[in-house]
């Protein structure tokens, strides 16, 4: 079993702390970047934050996803219509909110690995851009967004975020850290060879 099946399994009651949304945002965006992320899908999801820390489960899940594995984006059809093959969500949800920005109507996304965090991506474009969008499932395998005329219900406020995604989103911004050695400190990393405050 998998952390996330395990923590997911566990809840309601997560051991948990609570951190500032920009401290969260700051740590989604290095955890974008260690799991190789494009810096500006990074961005998107650290945008998120506020909306990821209303819910524990939402915030773990975003943790899994940005874990991997990433593909590029699949697309078909036309600006207006888009089709999204094996959507993956960490790539996927900034490429939907992206067609919507640049007019489409409708996005289509099949087997999308996180389903669930399909509604804090759109919320964050209804917030962040102005555009209504709606879901609709037709079947297991499929997602439908299309413009609406009436928002999405918006998630509530940040709460403590728990600690084992945490520990896993601070594993994957590890590994945007510079190794500590003698070169690395000639070129400028770290405090610098006479620190003498």
């Amino acid at each position: 079993m998998s952390w996330i099946d395990a923590f997911l399994d566990d809840g309601p009651d997560y051991p948990a702390e609570r951190r500032s949304v920009a401290e969260v945002q700051a740590l989604l965006l290095k955890a974008g970047l260690g799991a190789k992320l494009p810096l500006g899908h990074s961005q998107d999801v650290s945008g998120m934050a506020a909306l990821l820390m209303s819910d524990p489960k939402l915030f773990a899940m975003a943790a899994a996803a940005l874990e991997g594995p990433h593909a590029p984006v699949r697309c078909e059809g036309t600006a207006e219509h888009m089709v999204i093959d094996d959507a993956r969500i960490a790539m996927a949800g900034p490429a939907l909110a992206d067609a919507f920005i640049c007019g489409a109507k409708r996005v289509v996304l099949h087997d999308l690995d996180w389903p669930q965090l399909l509604w804090p991506v759109l919320v964050r474009t209804e917030q962040v851009y102005g555009i209504l969008l709606a879901i609709d499932r037709p079947d297991a395998r499929t997602i439908m967004v299309s413009s609406a005329r009436h928002g999405l219900k918006p998630l509530g406020p940040p709460q403590p975020v728990p600690l084992l995604p945490l520990a896993r989103l601070q594993e994957l911004a590890a590994k945007t850290f510079v190794p500590s050695s003698e070169a690395s400190r000639q070129s400028g990393a770290g405090a610098g060879l006479q620190d003498n405050d």
